[in-house]
């Protein structure tokens, strides 16, 4: 039904609320179940998060649609196109109800091309959660590896011990290309946080994960020129 080769997990509790409450305002939601004869396709009329329980409550018709509870669920949603596997839930009057996913595939909706960097390249770039006394606080400027690089955004390899930082500041300022200071640093939000990182990128000496950040200026095209030489 979907081709995943074009999607990227995510496993951040906060990004999976994320998508769930975008998704939930929107209409082309459905749930489908994978048979021997094919798919069976049922529309959702819509949905609920229970934040008491941490559930999911879907409803639909269940007098025209009938679920097979052998097996398992797939959950696709209007937002960023999300699509979910549930294998543990239960069926009542009107809707189905089960726990948060603990992973969410979303498609890559990059509109610009994307520049990839070599492991072995070394690429970097400088975060700041304010510009306010940026000279004074140096202490809060974040350096990370970039991965990949367009111009709506960044592809971050983050050490994990900065998770709690990137998750207390989901808006923060590029303030630094390599060694280039930007004049008018760009803000960006962190958009994903996934532990699952190509092994080519991982280092060593700690566990680490990748972050997508959404860009919200634009990277002056000389600058961006020669970040990516």
């Amino acid at each position: 039904m979907l081709n995943l080769d074009s999607y990227r997990s995510s496993t951040d509790y906060r990004e999976i609320l994320r998508i769930l409450q975008k998704a939930s305002s929107l209409q082309d939601n459905f749930i489908w179940q994978s048979h021997a004869i094919g798919k069976s396709i049922i529309p959702i009329h819509h949905f609920e998060i229970d934040f008491v329980t941490r559930e999911v409550v879907i409803y639909f018709d269940t007098q025209k649609y009938m679920m097979d509870n052998d097996l398992p669920l797939y959950v696709k949603l209007d937002y960023h196109t999300s699509v979910f596997k549930v294998t543990d839930y239960r069926v009542g009057l009107d809707a189905v109800y089960f726990t948060f996913p603990a992973l969410i595939k979303t498609m890559e909706l990059r509109g610009t091309p994307r520049h990839s960097f070599q492991p072995n390249q070394d690429r970097a770039v400088s975060l700041k959660p304010t510009l306010t006394g940026m000279n004074r606080e140096l202490s809060h400027e974040l350096q990370v590896r970039v991965m990949d690089i367009s111009e709506a955004g960044l592809g971050l390899i983050v050490s994990e011990h900065n998770r709690s930082f990137l998750k207390n500041n989901r808006i923060l300022w590029v303030t630094r290309l390599q060694d280039i200071q930007l004049q008018y640093p760009i803000l960006a939000e962190v958009v994903y946080i996934n532990n699952e990182v190509d092994s080519k990128y991982q280092t060593r000496k700690q566990k680490e994960m990748k972050v997508g950040l959404k860009l919200s200026g634009t990277i002056p095209p000389d600058i961006y020129h020669k970040f990516i030489q």
